[in-house]
């Protein structure tokens, strides 16, 4: 509003002053004594002369003068780190980028910047990046007077693994994890059973049972495990250890129609067929292409 108020205050002046300068050139005009010589001709340029130049831009010195102070508020590391969560706060995530890239110039020994960098690229999907920047956090120190612990570059460990994941790195990926693992205060369940799956995507699949089995063990009503170690079990073709997993897992989601089917296809491998068709009854209702698909391995 200030400076609206002002802009406006500029224009009544302005206003005021040429009516008040029509009006004074009014009066000299309407006193000018008869007789006096008349006005000089108006001077012309003569042909192929150029006229005055053209009016300059119009000024955008607020603006400037906008900019110059955000760029003193953000010079020293410390005031940079802030600008950059201001405007992740906002959700200004290509502005925090700029302004952590400039925090990590000037301190490139420091942890933050490099880590959410990280964070930033990452939600963009911009994973390659994403893995340069964790990659260069966890190498880093820590500001133990920002409140940074070894909690953080266990994170930043593990965010590293994620991206790994995503682009298919499992071998990276796995290479996080362990170090994840082996930096845990206490025995924590999403880092074993993360490592399980980059285990199975690699062809690991006793490896991949052993890190599922870690994970239920921390947590027991954990389905995703239990769900997928049964997958690693029926890859290992250990048909009955399959079945006891899938079970468990519709003990603990009994709608999941995935683990239904995969139950049907273990009890196939083992030439049980009742509990085949039964797993055929259990899906007509919630996914009955499923059901369908089961039903012909039972030739029905």
């Amino acid at each position: 509003m200030a400076k609206m108020f002002m802009y406006a205050t500029r224009a009544l002046v302005v206003a005021l002053s040429l009516v008040a300068f029509g009006g004074a050139f009014g009066v000299v005009n309407a006193q000018q004594p008869q007789g006096q010589n008349p006005p000089p001709k108006k001077k012309k340029l003569p042909p192929g002369a150029k006229g005055f130049a053209q009016f300059a831009d119009r000024d955008a010195s607020d603006k400037l003068v906008t900019g110059g102070a955000t760029r003193g508020q953000c010079e020293t590391y410390e005031q940079l780190i802030e600008c950059a969560m201001g405007q992740a706060g906002q959700n200004n995530l290509k502005e925090a980028a700029v302004f952590y890239a400039q925090a990590a110039a000037l301190k490139p020994d420091m942890f933050r910047p490099q880590y959410n960098l990280g964070q930033i690229y990452e939600s963009q999907g911009n994973y390659k990046e994403a893995a340069a920047a964790y990659k260069r956090a966890v190498m880093l120190k820590i500001d133990e007077s920002a409140g940074e612990t070894q909690v953080n570059v266990m994170s930043a460990y593990f965010n590293l693994a994620n991206v790994h994941a995503m682009m298919n790195e499992h071998a990276q990926a796995v290479a996080a994890l362990q170090e994840v693992i082996r930096r845990l205060p206490e025995p924590y369940h999403t880092p074993h059973y993360n490592l399980g799956l980059s285990l199975a995507a690699l062809g690991k699949q006793q490896e991949a049972v052993n890190s599922f089995k870690e994970a239920i063990k921390i947590k027991p009503d954990y389905w995703e495990a239990h769900y997928n170690l049964g997958v690693a079990y029926s890859k290992l073709e250990d048909y009955p250890q399959a079945i006891a997993a899938f079970k468990k897992t519709l003990e603990l989601k009994p709608d999941d129609a995935q683990a239904h089917y995969n139950l049907g296809l273990a009890y196939y491998f083992m030439d049980d067929a009742k509990s085949l068709a039964a797993e055929v009854q259990a899906l007509q209702k919630s996914k009955p292409e499923l059901a369908k698909e089961l039903a012909k391995l039972n030739g029905k």
